[in-house]
Parts: structure tokens; C-alpha cells; sequence
């Protein structure tokens, strides 16, 4: 049996990325089989083309819900990686190599947007044909507090404070997950966006850490 043959037996074994499809594959131009992986032709086993507009969720192979599993999420994209990557088809022609740096790069999309909750969430909206406005109004009082938050972020030398700063904000923004989570499940995107609002600051502040963190060699 051909490598190409195994490996396509391993990603049907492993059901990656499996949905119900029929289209032509490029290389061969035979028909897929509807139940199939997407990732391969099941005839010549040639690395097919991503589809244009994939829903992420779809693609990464998790359900589509803002409750995501991050750790099940984070093993499928391993598993993509393990047979996408460019590396993997250095002696292919040259049209597959440029496929798999399409779809490797796709994938690493997806996943960094479902694995953070905001960039999620705003996600989840888009396929539900909303956004966040620009001219979101927020409550002057919480705008204030959070320029406070930012003057101590700045200011904050020690590990103690930076790390303590770090976990109020982490414990925030979870909350803030809950709500969202709540409200998706209700179909009420207005207070999504409202909720989505919130946590673009607390996503700002959080990065605002994180590189206060790198630069002071904090390991956690």
C-alpha cells in the first residue's frame, strides 16, 4: 500500500475533518465521496483546496458554541497541523505545497481566533451577520476605571503586583465569558455586543500584562 494510501487511511481513522460534500477533486477531477475527510482526494489521495469562507468551527472540527473546549480545540489543531504542514509536502508538486501552506495557514487563523473569547465571540457574530459597532457607547464611569486599571498596569515593578493584576483581570474577563455564553444561548446578540464591548478593554488590558510580564523575564 502507498504512503499516500496510509496516510489518507490515518486521517479517515483519526476523522479530522469529515462533513457532507460532493465536489470534484483538482488534481484527478473524479467525484469525493460525501462522507469523507475533506483534507484528501479519496481516489488519488491529493491534498485538496481549502474552501473558500469555511466556518471555522467546521474546519477546526469542534461544535459551534462559545463554551468551546480550548484543550479539544487545541489537540484538533495538532492533528490538522500533523498532516498540513508545508514541511510535509516539500517533495510534492508544487501546486500541492502551495495548497498546504494555504490551508496550514487557515487553520492557524481559525485557531487563534475560537481560542481567545473575544475574538471568538466577535466571530460568532459575524456568522450571525452582526458586528461591533465603532461608536459602542460605554458607561463614562467604567472608561474611567479602566484608565485607572492602565495607570496601574504601568506602574506596577514588582512580580507581586503585576501577577496580581493579572489574575483580577483574568477572573473578569471569565466572567465576562459566562455572560456572553448566556446570551448566545439566548439569541441575544444585542447584549453580546454590549458584553463583547466590555471585554475588548479588559482583552487590551490583558495584553498590556502579558508584555509587562515578557519584559520583566516573569516565569509563570
Amino acid at each position: 500500500m502507498s504512503i499516500r494510501n496510509l496516510l489518507f487511511k490515518d486521517v479517515a481513522k483519526h476523522s479530522i475533518y469529515q462533513q457532507y460534500r460532493l465536489f470534484s477533486c483538482w488534481s484527478c477531477g473524479k467525484d469525493v465521496q460525501r462522507l469523507v475527510p475533506a483534507l484528501f482526494c479519496g481516489h488519488c489521495n491529493t491534498i485538496q483546496h481549502p474552501v473558500k469562507g469555511e466556518n471555522y468551527f467546521k474546519l477546526m472540527g469542534v461544535s459551534e458554541t462559545y463554551d468551546v473546549d480550548e484543550n479539544v480545540l487545541a489537540k484538533k489543531y495538532k492533528e490538522l497541523q500533523k498532516y498540513l504542514h508545508p514541511d510535509k509536502f516539500a517533495s510534492r508538486a508544487r501546486e500541492e505545497q502551495e495548497i498546504s501552506e494555504r490551508y496550514s495557514s487557515l487553520v492557524n487563523e481559525a485557531y487563534k481566533t475560537l481560542l481567545e473569547p473575544l475574538t471568538r465571540g466577535i466571530y460568532m457574530l459575524r456568522l450571525r451577520g452582526k458586528d461591533i459597532p465603532e461608536n459602542t457607547e460605554v458607561d463614562q464611569q467604567f472608561l474611567m476605571e479602566i484608565m485607572e486599571k492602565n495607570e496601574e498596569v504601568e506602574s506596577a515593578q514588582s512580580e507581586e503586583e503585576i501577577m496580581a493584576l493579572n489574575e483580577e483581570n483574568k477572573a473578569k474577563i471569565k466572567k465576562l465569558q459566562k455572560q456572553v455564553s448566556i446570551a448566545f444561548f439566548e439569541g441575544d446578540l444585542k447584549r453580546v455586543i454590549k458584553l463583547l464591548s466590555v471585554m475588548k478593554y479588559y482583552a487590551s488590558i490583558d495584553n498590556q500584562i502579558q508584555t509587562s510580564i515578557r519584559s520583566k523575564g516573569i516565569i509563570r
